[in-house]
Formats: structure tokens, sequence, C-alpha cells
């Protein structure tokens, strides 16, 4: 999984979890939302190590 994936996948679960909230009847169930959060908690890990130079790159 790509970091943009990752991004979109955590923006996704954000307005999954507002609609759970204002219990939109669009929302996901509460289980489904946290299986999605643990496979992107789990594609994150490869670049938990990684040093910060895209950062640097850009300045």
């Amino acid at each position: 999984m790509t970091k943009l994936q990752i991004i979109r996948g955590l923006w996704s679960a954000v307005y999954d979890l507002l609609l759970y909230i204002q219990g939109d009847s669009r929302r996901k169930p509460l289980d489904e939302i946290e299986d999605n959060l643990d496979v992107l908690e789990r594609a994150c890990r490869k670049y938990e190590n990684a040093d910060d130079n895209e950062l640097f790159r850009q300045l």
C-alpha cells in the first residue's frame, strides 16, 4: 500500500467514524471500521523507521 493509499484510507475512516457518531443510515458497522483501521496500521509499519528525508527535500 502506498503512502497516498494510506492517507486516502485514513480520511475515509475519519468520515466513516463521523457518520457512525451521527447515526447516519449510510454508516458502516463499527467492527468494519476497526478492521479497516487495523489494515491501515499494518500498512504503516513499513514506514515507522523511515527517515524524514522527504520532509527536508521540500525545504
